[in-house]
């Protein structure tokens, strides 16, 4: 059964498509079929908690040999910080046990990854701050509730480092629970077109802040002060150096910042024309007033370190630049805990497309330059790097502004959910479901005692050098 169950996965995931959500059904039936799951998996089903049965140090292993060995002991020790991070290191042990629960089989476009650090700034192609979802790289089709679930492991998590009591980070996680149920609510009211030009900006946030809340109004003006310097300008500064023949180059800084090999500069080159096709063709235009300086492999993130990820650096004619981000588009991360490295590359060639979809259908306004390009037999996806992104550091944060926080990262994952057609089924499985609100709170409390089991145990491997690398 487990091994039909393989099968049937992978299958799913090389046919990635977003025709789950195109239903033919009108808004008040899809509410009615909501209801209807209410009944059949009613919430106390879907946060059952069950203790992971699986092999946590066996299936880490398993994912890090796809990744760049070099990069593996800086990824364990970015890793094992704290319980957060190892969470953040370790999205596909949590999606493999959420598999294994029972689900509301309502399906969406979800982040995949929708943990507090997964929120942040970006800017709109106006140059407007906004804030929403920031990474996409576990996007897909599945069901709502995995991310609601991941979000409240996350605050679970950062609220025990921040030193919060039990009893208040409680309240904080119902708190939030009821925020995404506000969230679905709101974007059930609203017509079709609206929600989809809804976005919410920097003044947005500020105006949503309670007065009270002063710590989260001064951070949230430092942000909209800070973010916009965060520019290709700022990477070059910061990043670069002139080589020996005067050009601006990347600054290697082994091992996270490393120079390439020839061939795989060549090939990186020989892909863009592919990478501009997916791209509209205003910056098609825009681009080919550039030209490439160089590229370097720098390594970025917790869940992505090890990954394949690089900086190309583009000179303009007038000698200004842009930097962008070529990240590997690897198969979510679930799914590679159960897949060989050969099964991996067969299915690398959808995964940069996967990726860009997601984050066009969950993040309104997406940055511009988003596009993807095969390389060989790996996929990547491309973006800007940094352009006016920041993000709230929520360990500095306290229990009033971070209880704001959450709540606002909760309804904003509601309204990007809601960008599926499907989402009126979550509307209704809410409106038809009894103690929503504690039922996801238990669980949230009961799974973040799995991430510390699984912490201590991945420490402990490491601790007794059987690790490899």
């Amino acid at each position: 059964m487990a091994d039909k169950l393989n099968k049937i996965k992978k299958f799913v995931l090389r046919k990635f498509t977003i025709d789950k959500l195109k239903l033919n059904e009108d808004k008040n039936q899809l509410i009615a079929a909501g209801e209807g799951k209410a009944h059949e998996i009613p919430v106390s089903n879907i946060t059952k908690f069950k203790p992971g049965n699986r092999d946590v140090i066996k299936m880490i292993n398993s994912e890090e040999d796809k990744m760049i060995p070099e990069l593996i002991p800086l990824r364990h020790k970015r890793m094992m910080k704290n319980t957060f991070s190892f969470f953040r290191g370790t999205a596909s042990v949590m999606g493999y046990d959420l598999l294994h629960e029972r689900q509301s089989q309502i399906p969406v476009m979800i982040c995949g990854d929708a943990h507090i650090n997964n929120f942040g700034f970006f800017a709109s192609p106006e140059r407007q701050l906004l804030f929403g979802l920031n990474d996409f790289d576990e996007t897909r089709v599945g069901n709502w509730e995995v991310d609601l679930k991941r979000l409240l492991v996350s605050v679970q998590l950062s609220g025990e480092l921040n030193g919060y009591k039990e009893k208040n980070i409680k309240k904080i996680l119902k708190g939030t629970v009821a925020a995404y149920r506000a969230g679905i609510k709101y974007s059930n009211s609203l017509k079709v077109m609206n929600r989809f030009y809804l976005s919410y900006n920097i003044d947005d946030l500020l105006d949503l802040v309670s007065n009270d809340d002063k710590q989260m109004k001064k951070l949230l003006k430092k942000i909209a002060k800070k973010a916009p310097k965060n520019n290709s300008n700022k990477v070059v500064k910061k990043f670069t150096s002139k080589g020996d023949d005067g050009e601006i180059v990347f600054t290697e800084n082994p091992p996270r910042a490393r120079r390439i090999p020839n061939k795989l500069y060549t090939d990186f080159i020989k892909a863009i024309p592919q990478y501009l096709r997916s791209v509209s063709q205003d910056v098609q235009v825009l681009l080919s007033n550039f030209r490439v300086s160089d590229i370097i492999r720098y390594s970025v993130g917790v869940g992505s370190f090890g990954t394949r990820c690089y900086l190309v650096l583009l000179t303009a004619k007038d000698n200004s630049h842009l930097v962008l981000q070529i990240k590997e588009a690897l198969p979510s991360r679930f799914d590679l805990t159960t897949m060989t490295r050969m099964d991996a590359q067969k299915q690398a060639p959808e995964e940069g497309k996967r990726i860009i979809t997601g984050q066009r259908i969950l993040q309104t306004f997406s940055d511009p330059f988003l596009g993807s390009m095969n390389v060989g037999d790996r996929s990547f996806y491309v973006r800007q790097f940094r352009d006016m992104k920041d993000s709230v550091k929520v360990n500095k944060l306290n229990k009033n502004s971070f209880n704001a926080y959450t709540h606002m990262c909760a309804f904003i994952l509601a309204v990007a959910h809601f960008q599926s057609p499907t989402a009126a089924m979550i509307y209704g499985y809410i409106a038809e479901s009894k103690k929503f609100d504690k039922h996801f709170t238990d669980w949230a409390t009961a799974y973040s005692k799995q991430v510390h089991k699984d912490y201590a145990t991945f420490k402990n491997y490491l601790k007794s050098g059987v690790d490899k690398n």
